[in-house]
């Protein structure tokens, strides 16, 4: 009876250490898992700071870029000249009306057009960091 009992128990260490050995290779699985995920996270999150890096970097020699090009040009003296135009008109007696009515025709106008008119002035005076600010509030 006691080869039984001894047979018994070495198939049950056999077993008990299969269990074991399985166990450990489930969590060896889950934290070989756990740290693709990280990684995985990690190379996102280095991509998106490269990518963003790149787009500042593009957005800054695109705005010097026009501001140089802003010496050769009279287009943005006469853009300056129409953006001050209604704040001229509100000084001279009788003009203020005139004025606010053309900022009133100009709240009429479709969307589109008032951005694209945004955008021209934006690439014009090199300020592509106020249309960031202008999209986002408006797509949020």
């Amino acid at each position: 009876m006691i080869p039984v009992i001894t047979s018994l128990l070495s198939l049950g260490g056999t077993w008990l250490e299969g269990k074991q050995k399985q166990t450990e290779a489930t969590l060896e699985a889950k934290l070989v898992e756990i740290k693709a995920d990280s990684d995985i996270k990690v190379a996102k999150a280095t991509a998106l700071t490269k990518m963003a890096e790149a787009g500042q970097t593009q957005n800054y020699d695109l705005d010097r870029l026009a501001m140089e090009q802003m010496t050769k040009s009279w287009k943005d003296e006469f853009i300056l000249i129409i953006f001050l135009a209604p704040m001229i008109m509100s000084f001279i007696p009788g003009m203020e009306q005139h004025a606010l009515a053309g900022f009133n025709v100009i709240a009429q106008m479709p969307e589109w057009y008032r951005y694209i008119i945004i955008g021209m002035v934006v690439v014009i005076y090199g300020l592509r960091g106020l249309l960031e600010k202008v999209l986002e509030k408006k797509f949020k």
